[in-house]
């Protein structure tokens, strides 16, 4: 009887884990729609990223924080980090879909793209969300 209980019991976890990691949002290439508030927030930037105050220059982007936090799958062989609990994702947008986007400022909406991990200083958030035009 104990033997089919740890049987079970280690089914189960790994039942678990494999669905958790199946859950997880895929990189780019991959189409993804994120849920959540829009907002805009200021960075220090170039050229020490540290102070907007000490001259660094500001950098201004508009930010998704999502109603639901997601976690994303890491890519072997590649610089695409996994992340768990993410609820902050940086937008990347062209200066139309800034201008679309600004009169939303502050509001619930959906936005679809395609993920990917930050991998400069100019990246304020760990995953980022390129939108679709």
């Amino acid at each position: 009887m104990r033997t089919v209980l740890k049987i079970a019991s280690i089914a189960l976890c790994s039942f678990s884990y494999m669905t958790v990691n199946a859950a997880c949002l895929k990189y780019e290439p991959e189409e993804v729609t994120l849920a959540g508030k829009l907002h805009r927030e200021t960075f220090p930037g170039s050229p020490n990223f540290e102070s907007v105050a000490d001259g660094d220059e500001r950098e201004t982007g508009f930010y998704l924080t999502l109603a639901q936090p997601i976690c994303t799958q890491a890519d072997s062989g590649s610089d695409r980090q996994a992340h768990e609990s993410v609820r902050e994702v940086q937008l990347v947008l062209s200066k139309e879909q800034y201008a679309s986007l600004r009169p939303q400022l502050g509001q619930q909406l959906k936005l679809r793209g395609q993920l990917f991990s930050s991998f400069t200083g100019h990246h304020h958030a760990d995953v980022l969300l390129r939108v679709d035009p």
